[in-house]
């Protein structure tokens, strides 16, 4: 039997993970704020550490796989943004890298969004920030920014990782990619499409099949990328967005 880490397990887009997952006969663990096998916050270094620990010894520190899933809405804190959205979702990967190594034909996917492709958004400085672990600079350079932008800006970096990461992970033969939802139906879209100042930039997102996804589509992809027929994908930034990144930038290949 497999056994996967699955992070904001609780709800959402985590749960419907969870579940195609547990239907699939695989063990998952599932870490989250609350209601998970694991509680801790990964907005903290000492969450991230409690929460290594305690997949470590829930796993026997051997894992098959791991979704690194759990972030925080542009509704949210912008810091706060920053430290889950990038720093807790790029710990997850990094520091369970090892017991993935010692897993069977490992994988990972980390969650992005169709909001990291959203050049006009971009803020090189913050990318940098991230990508050199600088959590304290990386916070202060997003300071003042509104939340869309930190909440775009927090997943364009972890795409990134997990592009940067491909020549390391690849030698190791744990297979990395990530994927990136547009609307999607889950509680933070609700919050959203409930807010006045969120609300409208999601009804102008093109999308071309003219419809959210639900939760169960979107984690039919991450379950893709965790198995066998994917195991020659590794890299890779899935868009699952009923064509909005194509409409959003048509001529990139």
């Amino acid at each position: 039997m497999r056994t996967i880490l699955v992070t904001g397990s609780a709800s959402g887009l985590g749960a419907a993970i969870c579940d195609r997952l547990k239907g699939d006969g695989v063990r998952v663990i599932g870490l989250d704020r609350h209601g998970a096998d694991i509680v801790t916050d990964l907005g903290t270094a000492g969450g991230r550490r409690d929460a290594v620990s305690a997949v470590a010894e829930a796993c026997g520190a051997v894992l098959d796989g791991v979704v690194s899933c759990a972030g925080l809405g542009p509704y949210e804190e912008v810091k706060a943004i920053t430290r889950v959205n990038y720093f807790g979702a790029v710990a997850m990967l990094d520091e369970l890298r090892d017991c993935l190594g010692r897993g069977r034909e490992p994988a990972a996917v980390a969650i992005s969004s169709i909001g990291g492709a959203v050049e006009a958004l971009a803020i090189p400085e913050y990318l940098d920030a991230c990508h050199a672990g600088d959590e304290e600079r990386a916070q202060r350079i997003i300071d003042g920014k509104d939340g869309t932008t930190v909440y775009c800006n927090a997943k364009r970096a972890l795409a990134q990782a997990v592009r940067r990461r491909a020549s390391e992970w690849g030698a190791l033969g744990i297979r990395l990619n990530a994927i990136a939802p547009s609307k999607t139906e889950t509680p933070m879209l609700e919050k959203l499409l409930a807010h006045p100042d969120h609300a409208p930039a999601i009804h102008a997102l093109p999308v071309p099949v003219a419809r959210s996804a639900a939760p169960a589509e979107v984690a039919g992809a991450v379950v893709f990328l965790l198995g066998p027929d994917a195991r020659y994908v590794h890299g890779q930034v899935l868009f699952v967005d009923g064509g909005a990144e194509a409409v959003m930038r048509p001529d990139l290949v």
